[in-house]
């Protein structure tokens, strides 16, 4: 379902802050034309160069029932004073928080529904960092596999803290945007129904 005008595309973008958030959409969006999904091989990155430090791809691993980093930018990595790739994306999280973020995961690799979520990250010096996170659905290449195609923009330059490494995770605001009605969902339907082919639900729970 392909929103592909400017007032509908202005509803589903409602909820983002961050202009590198909403530019990721925008490519996914441009790609996917009718498909609930792009394949990997259709993102044109030299279209979305300026994101690609920013970028990352998670893969569930079904023989874990796990989900992993299975590529990072160096913005990303640089945020966790660490090298995530190949390491556990639920690291960090636990309780209802992790729940929700397992929830939203599924969501995009099952339904095939984007994510939207917003964090705050503690550092070793007892920074708080404020970033926006999306989680959008792709099909891996020759495979039927879904990744989740997305990005971690900060509100603040990185280069304005200094630290060593993130002591603590913690959810501000999770979603799933609405881009496809599922088979029974009368909740979707009603949604992509009222004249807006992508819209948001927020995922609720005991944020803090």
């Amino acid at each position: 379902m392909l929103v592909n005008d400017v007032h509908e595309l202005s509803q589903a973008e409602s909820h983002i802050l961050h202009p590198g958030t909403r530019a990721l959409y925008r490519h996914w969006e441009g790609i996917r034309a009718e498909n609930a999904a792009p394949n990997r091989t259709d993102l044109n990155l030299k279209r979305i160069s300026d994101l690609l430090p920013n970028l990352v791809i998670i893969e569930r691993d079904d023989t874990e029932n796990s989900y992993k980093w299975r590529l990072a930018g160096t913005q990303t990595c640089q945020l966790y004073k660490d090298e995530i790739t190949g390491k556990d994306a639920l690291l960090g999280w636990a309780g209802f928080e992790r729940d929700t973020i397992v929830k939203l995961f599924e969501g995009v690799v099952t339904n095939l529904q984007p994510c939207l979520i917003r964090i705050r990250l503690t550092t070793t010096e007892n920074q708080v960092i404020a970033a926006e996170m999306i989680g959008l659905p792709v099909r891996a290449q020759n495979s039927s596999k879904i990744h989740i195609f997305g990005g971690i923009f900060t509100f603040r330059e990185l280069s304005s803290y200094n630290y060593c490494g993130i002591v603590n995770l913690e959810l501000s605001s999770a979603r799933t945007i609405w881009t496809e009605p599922l088979p029974g969902d009368t909740l979707a339907t009603s949604l992509s129904g009222n004249g807006s082919k992508s819209s948001l639900k927020v995922i609720n729970g005991g944020l803090n």
